[in-house]
C-alpha cells in the first residue's frame, strides 16, 4: 500500500514528508503532527502540535505547568489571608515580579498545596527549620494578581500590591469587606493565629489570638466574632485579637467547620468540642473518675504543639 493512500489529503495543500517514527507514517500540515498506524482500519487519526514537541523536564519543588487563569474565589480569599499573614510581594530593580511566602517546617503541606495550584517552587531555609514558597514567572504572576486583587486587606501587603500592580500594568482593587463566612479569616489565622490551654485559678483556660503588628490588620477579626484586642509590648510591640469565652470560642469553632484551615496548629479546632465535653465533668481534676480521660485528651492536644 502506498503512503498517499493512508491518509485522507488535500492535495491543494502544502505537506512537507518526515521520516518515520516507529514504523509510523509522519507528516506536517499547518504546524500539526498526524499520525496514523498503518494498521488502522477506521481512519482515525492522533493530532498533536507541533509546539509540544519539546522534552519536558521538572525539579523536585517546582511546577511550571500552566494553570486555570480563574482560581475558585475559596482558595483566593484562604491564599490572600495566608499572604497577608506569611507572605510578601516583590518588584526586583529589574522590574521582575514574585511572590514568597515562609512558613514553619510543620506546614510544609500549606506551600504544597499553594504550589498545586499556582507551580512555583519551595527550597528549605537555610539554619532555619522553615520552608519558602516562591513564585516569580510572568505568567504565574499575572494569575496570581487576577485571582487575589480585591482580597489582599494587610496595610503593608496593600502597597506592595500596588507596586505589582503598577509592574504588571493592572488596576488595584480595594478589599471587598469581609462577613463572617469568608475563608480569608481562616487563611490569615493559618498564618498568624493560635489556639493555646493555659490555667486560670486551677481551672483550663482555651484562647484563640490572632496577632499582628498593626491594630488595623486584626481589627475585622474582633468586627465579625467579637473578642477582645490588646497591645502586647514585648517583641518591638504589636496587637493581639483574643477570644477566650465559650460562647465566642463556638462562634470561631463554627466559622472553622465551614470553612478551610490547612495549618498544622488549626488541627487543635477538632478537640474543641471534646474539651467542653471534658471541662463540664471537671475532669480536669486530679480526683475525678475521668480524670484519666482529661490526661489522653492533654496528650492529643500537646501533639500538636504550636
Amino acid at each position: 500500500q502506498k503512503w498517499p493512500d493512508l491518509f485522507n489529503i488535500n492535495m491543494n495543500c502544502a505537506v512537507c514528508w518526515n521520516c518515520l517514527l516507529n514504523d509510523v507514517p509522519t507528516m506536517i500540515i499547518s504546524g500539526s503532527i498526524i499520525l496514523k498506524s498503518q494498521s488502522s482500519k477506521n481512519g482515525i487519526s492522533k493530532t498533536q502540535s507541533a509546539g509540544n514537541q519539546r522534552h519536558k523536564t521538572s525539579l523536585v519543588g517546582t511546577s511550571e505547568t500552566t494553570r486555570a487563569a480563574t482560581l475558585p474565589t475559596s482558595f483566593c480569599e484562604w491564599l490572600a489571608g495566608v499572604i497577608d499573614g506569611d507572605g510578601c510581594l516583590l518588584v526586583s530593580k529589574k522590574g521582575y515580579t514574585s511572590l514568597e511566602i515562609t512558613m514553619g517546617i510543620e506546614d510544609l503541606a500549606i506551600l504544597r498545596y499553594i504550589q498545586h495550584m499556582l507551580g512555583g517552587s519551595i527550597k528549605m531555609r537555610s539554619g532555619a527549620k522553615a520552608y519558602r514558597y516562591r513564585l516569580h514567572n510572568k505568567q504565574g504572576m499575572t494569575t496570581l494578581i487576577q485571582n487575589i486583587n480585591g482580597h489582599i486587606r494587610h496595610s503593608a501587603r496593600l502597597l506592595q500590591l500596588h507596586r505589582v500592580c503598577q509592574q504588571l500594568n493592572f488596576p488595584v482593587i480595594q478589599p471587598v469587606s469581609l462577613i463572617s463566612t469568608s475563608n480569608w479569616f481562616a487563611g490569615f489565622f493559618d498564618a498568624d493565629g493560635t489556639i493555646t490551654m493555659s490555667i486560670k485559678n486551677l481551672r483550663p483556660q482555651l484562647s484563640i489570638r490572632v496577632v499582628n503588628k498593626h491594630l488595623i490588620d486584626v481589627e475585622w477579626y474582633r468586627t465579625v466574632f467579637g473578642g477582645y484586642i490588646y497591645f502586647d509590648r514585648s517583641q518591638n510591640g504589636y496587637y493581639q485579637w483574643s477570644v477566650q469565652s465559650r460562647e465566642d470560642i463556638m462562634k470561631m469553632l463554627n466559622y472553622f467547620k465551614s470553612s478551610h484551615f490547612r495549618s498544622h496548629k488549626s488541627q487543635r479546632f477538632f478537640l474543641i468540642d471534646k474539651y467542653f465535653k471534658l471541662y463540664d465533668l471537671q475532669a480536669y481534676k486530679e480526683d475525678s473518675i475521668h480524670h484519666k480521660a482529661w490526661l489522653s485528651f492533654m496528650e492529643k492536644w500537646n501533639k500538636l504543639k504550636i
